[in-house]
């Protein structure tokens, strides 16, 4: 173990660093995604207010809504310049609230704003880089500190080489790897879990004989920052207190309650600070913001094919070990036996190591909470990402484990699996997300099993869109199976051609579909599985992107209407 402080800080500053240059310079290789276009058309709307509050009656004065926005044209409608030409107007107007802060309110803008306020962050670090890698900027930088901040956790435990292999289960686990580039909030939430775990394990060590505790202090104030603005991001964070709670009774820890008395609060604070629309609203706004979230099968069910059955979540529920499934699907096998044995270890030592259950305990929530009936249960394992940042402690602790049962030799075994992880990103890039392990045959054998290859358009690449840009006529059109407002981003900054069906006027040239068979229409799954596609982005020779003519989406169109107009005869 590093016993220097002063060591241990610039060794986690270094894998930090290392981190984020990473990070950095596969960023631009990752195409953007289904929901960053609506991050960037909402931090465009917070980017407007807080432009507004240095100089309202001037914002006012030339106040013109944008006709065309990345954010969903849905809820409240644009203020009118007298409404917005003070300063109390800007805070405390519960309609021009709602409009420049379109968070934790009736879907889709259901989830808080802590995440689209750390994309803003990019604007003041990197002022001159497009929309897109400025937005991403935040998260990368959370991402790449945790990092640092989980190898310092892990080093003063477990020795550096379990750290080592901590960050590397944090930064080379595919899924993680890949959400942690984007302007989204499923990784701005795994960061912050794994963050608040390890200021709360700080803060309830017991300082040495005779030294003060300043540094417990400052661990439970960090612990409340995090916690709040894990608050502040998903429903999903509110969930976060609760092992820490359960953690605590269990160790009758007099220290861990004081965290909690300390922190909680402190958390409830930067929640409300953090959104604005509350602070006229307190009541009014968690209701609303909780009433979106457990009416989600009502406003945007979701079908998902899983293990060859198409679900329609979350009305229907997937099955209870989906997420066990999910976890053993996408997981490099040497993590995933590094991170049974973490497991392991946790149980049979809970009396002289408790942090382990508390880990354990972290890991097992999360799990949970994505496996209970009537739960969102689409797109992978995004929606649990948060249990993937935890397992990397629990993999830290299992390489410490190993160590310790087979000694020198365990150290080839270990290395192996970080081998393995790397060399997993290596050939999944760039679409790291449609990962799947050995163990059931990779991308391949998964898509045998009747798992969705992709779900998140991270498979229209750059050589996809030139494609598009090159063999689309001026005054031709294309059409898009699904249509998140990333596509309009694209046509602004030029990556797509400039028209688009529905919202332009030109014929068709091109139908561009995912292959994410729980989704596909009727019309999608003829095209699948009888046409052929004038284009295929593949990976392992899986397609997951395919663009046919739009003459063959219109013949199957007709070929489908036809038992239909016979039967009206």
């Amino acid at each position: 173990m590093i016993r220097q402080p002063g060591r241990l800080v610039l060794s986690s500053m270094v894998v930090g660093l290392t981190t984020l240059s990473l990070m950095l310079a596969t960023e631009p290789r990752l195409a953007i995604v289904w929901d960053e276009g609506y991050t960037l058309g909402r931090e465009a709307r917070l980017r407007e207010w807080f432009r507004a509050l240095r100089d309202p009656s001037r914002f006012a004065a030339g106040w013109a809504p944008p006709t065309l926005e990345l954010v969903q044209p849905v809820g409240a409608t644009p203020p009118r310049p007298d409404q917005i030409d003070t300063r109390a107007k800007l805070l405390f107007n519960p309609e021009v609230l709602a409009y420049f802060w379109p968070f934790a309110r009736a879907e889709p803008h259901g989830h808080p704003p802590f995440y689209a306020l750390l994309g803003l962050l990019g604007d003041f670090l990197a002022p001159t880089w497009k929309d897109l890698p400025r937005a991403r900027l935040g998260p990368i930088l959370l991402f790449s500190c945790t990092a640092g901040f989980l190898f310092q956790f892990s080093a003063r435990r477990w020795g550096v080489g379990p750290a080592l292999v901590a960050v590397a289960a944090w930064t080379f686990q595919p899924n993680l790897f890949g959400h942690g580039h984007y302007a989204t909030y499923d990784a701005v939430l795994t960061s912050l879990w794994v963050l608040a775990i390890i200021a709360f394990a700080r803060a309830v060590a017991v300082p040495e004989p005779g030294r003060r505790d300043t540094i417990g202090h400052l661990a439970s104030v960090a612990f409340g920052l995090v916690a709040g603005c894990a608050l502040a991001t998903k429903l999903t964070g509110w969930f976060l207190p609760l092992p820490l709670i359960v953690w605590a009774g269990w160790a009758r820890d007099r220290r861990a309650s004081r965290v909690l008395m300390i922190g909680l609060p402190l958390a409830c604070a930067v929640l409300f600070l953090l959104d604005p629309p509350w602070w006229t609203e307190p009541i009014t706004g968690i209701l609303r913001f909780f009433e979106s979230n457990l009416t989600r099968g009502r406003t945007i069910p979701i079908p998902v094919q899983f293990l060859g059955i198409v679900y329609q979540t979350p009305n229907e529920s997937l099955p209870w070990y989906n997420t066990l499934v999910w976890t053993v699907l996408v997981t490099p096998v040497g993590f995933l036996l590094l991170g049974l044995a973490g497991i392991i270890l946790s149980l049979r030592q809970h009396k002289a190591e408790p942090l382990g259950l508390l880990i354990l305990g972290n890991w097992g929530l999360l799990v949970a909470l994505r496996a209970l009936r009537h739960t969102p249960g689409h797109d992978g394992v995004r929606l649990f990402l948060p249990a993937f940042g935890v397992m990397a402690l629990l993999i830290g602790m299992g390489a410490r484990q190993i160590l310790d049962w087979f000694g020198p030799w365990a150290r080839i075994a270990v290395a192996a699996a970080v081998v393995e992880a790397i060399g997993s990103v290596l050939l999944l890039m760039p679409v790291p997300l449609s990962y799947y392990s050995p163990l059931v045959g990779g991308l391949p054998g998964a898509t045998r099993l009747g798992m969705e290859p992709t779900y998140y358009w991270d498979g229209l690449s750059s050589e996809a869109r030139r494609w598009l840009r090159d063999n689309t006529l001026p005054g031709q059109t294309i059409h898009f199976a699904s249509f998140p407002t990333s596509w309009l981003y694209l046509r602004q900054t030029g990556e797509l051609p400039r028209r688009l069906d529905p919202i332009d006027r030109g014929p068709p040239a091109w139908y561009v579909m995912q292959n994410r068979p729980g989704a596909w229409s009727r019309i999608d799954r003829q095209l699948a599985e009888r046409s052929t596609p004038a284009l295929v982005v593949s990976k392992f020779s899986v397609p997951l992107i395919w663009v046919f003519p739009y003459a063959a989406h219109a013949d199957v169109e007709k070929e489908l209407l036809k038992p239909a107009a016979q039967g009206l005869r």
